[in-house]
């Protein structure tokens, strides 16, 4: 009887484990692709979900991860992205 109680723990202890080591199912990224237009110009959003560009007028974008804009790039002036700092608390 002892025996079987101590196998039983063993395989709790097991199954708990297994279960701690299981990571949340990853939702896919969705498409975005959106226009909109108003009295400050025209913004495109293409991307994903995760990451997308913002574009304003052709000459600005803003580059959105995980819903934050991490970095700006004016067309006129600039090929490459400019990624802002941390901010500090």
């Amino acid at each position: 009887m002892l025996v079987a109680l101590i196998l039983v723990f063993i395989l709790v202890f097991f199954l708990i484990l297994k279960i701690k080591k299981r990571t949340p199912k990853q939702v896919p990224e969705e498409t975005v692709e959106v226009i909109f237009s108003n009295e400050n110009g025209q913004y495109v959003a293409t991307g994903n979900t995760g990451e997308f560009i913002i574009k304003k007028d052709n000459r600005f974008e803003f580059l959105v991860k995980d819903g934050v804009i991490i970095a700006c790039k004016d067309n006129s002036r600039y090929q490459e992205f400019i990624y802002y700092k941390e901010a500090s608390r």
